[in-house]
């Protein structure tokens, strides 16, 4: 947090793609699988800020996020919060899947949707001062 003003900072983050879930375990395998996701082969996909903006409600963050092999430019609304040492942001959004080249087609009956619901907790707190 530079200043104490997130307009004035940057964020980065990874995920750890092995750790998606869904409401049944056998879903949440094939989301894993090459089909979708595959976290085998892109086990981290990554965000860099390149601005956080206010709104009347909160923050707009734009970067870049890395997911499947390819990185495109999100912009998504966020809660950020600054109290003490400690930085919270939160944010919900949703990403195309087409875009990140994530193209099972699924049968003609199947309710495979195309967008994917991404939430983000996050809690940042400064790193201790180096000692000399």
């Amino acid at each position: 947090m530079v200043d104490g003003d997130p307009t004035h900072s940057k964020v980065e983050f990874t995920i750890d793609t092995t750790s998606l879930y869904a409401d049944s375990e056998k879903l949440t395998g094939h989301l894993k699988s090459a089909d979708f996701f595959d976290v085998e082969a892109h086990p981290i996909a990554s965000f860099e800020s390149t601005s956080i903006a206010a709104t009347d409600d909160g923050y707009s963050v734009t970067g870049n996020l890395s997911l499947h092999g390819v990185t495109k430019q999100v912009v998504f609304p966020a809660a950020i919060s600054v109290a003490d040492d400690v930085v919270t942001a939160d944010a919900e959004f949703s990403i195309q899947r087409f875009d990140f080249n994530i193209e099972y087609k699924g049968m003609a009956d199947d309710l495979i949707r195309d967008d994917v619901l991404i939430k983000l907790h996050l809690v940042a707190k400064p790193e201790p001062a180096p000692v000399s």
